[in-house]
């Protein structure tokens, strides 16, 4: 199906390729041929090319000798790589948001728990790898820590295919809002300890779940 842009710049070439590798609509470990995603947006292959590098910079796509650009596999390594690196910073991230967080913050990270919420209800899963990672960023106040929440956007835009896929058991959605709502609890009190603290239940959880259901896949 052939799905002409309204603008052929890079950007908006990379944001549509990045949403159907986490959507599953380009599958892992399956070909990006420049050729086929030029006709189906409707532009050259140079602006697809330029999106596909940055993609591979973000970690999304792999490429291959002889072979061409790949979407990266899922993979187990990743994700322990991954979580490991997130149990390592964004715990104390968030415990440092409710330290520094104003009103204008809270706010934010209410609209977006709401956000997040009502998608996993409605269980829209196309949006709810972006709204759980915009969730977990405002907890940090990503205007005070830059830097911080660049490596931790990263991480999470790694982590979003795991996550939608973590989500698919039963009760596992129930389970998410709840662990959610008692974060955002946690942190809108200005409890920076309980709010480490049940940042890194919840990221250890989902980390060593995937490992199981990964290394049965």
């Amino acid at each position: 199906m052939n799905e002409p842009l309204l603008r052929t710049m890079s950007g908006q070439i990379t944001t549509r390729i990045r949403e159907k590798i986490l959507a599953g609509e380009y599958s892992p470990g399956s070909p990006l041929l420049q050729d086929s995603i030029a006709a189906e947006f409707g532009v050259s292959k140079i602006p697809v090319r330029e999106a596909l590098v940055r993609l591979r910079a973000e970690g999304l796509i792999d490429i291959e000798a002889h072979r061409g650009f790949r979407v990266r596999p899922l993979l187990a390594a990743e994700v322990d790589e991954v979580f490991r690196l997130r149990l390592a910073l964004e715990p104390a991230a968030v415990g440092e948001g409710t330290r520094v967080a104003k009103a204008k913050d809270h706010i934010a990270a209410r609209e977006a728990l709401r956000a997040l919420n009502d998608a996993l209800a409605a269980k829209t899963m196309s949006d709810i790898g972006n709204l759980n990672s915009d969730f977990h960023l405002a907890l940090i106040v990503p205007h005070q820590q830059p830097v911080t929440r660049e490596v931790l956007s990263r991480l999470h835009t790694l982590s979003q295919r795991y996550v939608r896929m973590h989500l698919l058991p039963v009760g596992r959605v129930r389970r998410a809002t709840r662990e959610h709502n008692a974060l955002y609890e946690a942190w809108a009190e200005g409890d920076a300890r309980q709010a480490r603290q049940l940042t890194a239940q919840h990221i250890e959880e989902t980390r060593d779940e995937l490992a199981q259901f990964l290394e049965h896949d």
